[in-house]
């Protein structure tokens, strides 16, 4: 059911995004640390794909704690991009942050330390620290950026300040005038979107910042959010994204050194899962993936 933002003269600093697919108890834990926050003058929005049992328990959960800040939008289409979009669409604020429906604020100052970083007139976004359940950083330094080799090089656990390569979805905030010059998500991507859209934001001239104050833990829920029924399903669309990413943001020079690098990778799966079988869907997931970046982004909000 699409429903439209309520109407309001009043100008919003904050608006608060949640996309959510199939987790419903964790998204109710999750909406309760957004609106127990100390900062209080936002707007929230869930905006649901999930299936009808789980949305119907989370359409109640809305209704139940009537709070006026907080609203709701259910999408018959799945997919991350297009929530978000779905919210840009609706947010009233200067300042849109988004949230996956599975993390822990570990301050009640989290919102205020994402504004705190806007004071500066030069930054465009912003990603906060993530202490990760289950996710593996593979850096010593803070970072967070695709590689040439098409890996993701992430460490959001730093404790200082400082420019950011990307943002990451789970914690991000962007100002909304961005989206005048670099649009909204890509539809057409599967992973990365939050990669891809951050690096839209830094071309167009704006500074992305890394803020410790704003942090989290980001619980990697294994049911429901974005994850496939199998691991080698999920790295076939790995790999499908990346591919996408990489030729839209290098072109085809850069392509070599990520086909180089993806090729090894699946070498490294065919022996941890001993299956030959497998391999041929590694190459269908590049070529689609290429194929794909070459029909043109679909981003318009």
């Amino acid at each position: 059911m699409t429903e439209p933002a309520p109407a309001t003269d009043k100008a919003l600093r904050l608006s608060v995004i949640i996309p959510t697919f199939n987790r419903a108890q964790i998204l109710a834990s999750s909406v309760k640390d957004v609106l127990n926050q100390n900062y209080r003058d936002y707007e929230l929005w869930v905006i649901d794909q999930s299936a009808p049992d789980q949305a119907a328990a989370n359409r109640a959960f809305i209704d139940q704690t009537a709070d006026p800040r907080l609203h709701y939008l259910h999408l018959d289409k799945t997919g991350l991009p297009n929530a978000r979009n779905e919210g840009l669409r609706r947010a009233k604020g200067e300042i849109v942050l988004f949230l996956d429906d599975d993390v822990i604020l570990l301050t009640p100052d989290f919102l205020t330390a994402h504004l705190a970083a806007y004071d500066d007139p030069k930054v465009g976004g912003v990603t906060g620290r993530h202490v990760e359940r289950t996710l593996h950083m593979n850096s010593k330094r803070t970072a967070c950026h695709v590689a040439w080799s098409g890996r993701t090089i992430f460490n959001l656990f730093g404790t200082e300040r400082q420019e950011i390569g990307t943002c990451k979805g789970s914690n991000m905030s962007f100002r909304k005038s961005v989206t005048a010059s670099v649009g909204g998500f890509d539809r057409k991507t599967n992973m990365l979107e939050d990669a891809d859209f951050s690096v839209r934001v830094a071309d167009a001239g704006w500074i992305l910042m890394y803020e410790p104050a704003a942090e989290l833990v980001h619980l990697s829920v294994a049911a429901g959010g974005v994850r496939e029924k199998s691991a080698v399903e999920t790295e076939y669309r790995r790999f499908s994204s990346t591919a996408y990413y990489i030729l839209k943001h290098r072109g085809f020079w850069g392509c070599v050194p990520f086909v180089a690098t993806f090729m090894v990778i699946a070498a490294t799966r065919l022996w941890r899962y001993r299956s030959l079988t497998i391999f041929p869907g590694y190459i269908k997931a590049l070529r689609g993936g290429f194929a794909l970046a070459r029909t043109g982004a679909d981003q318009v909000i």
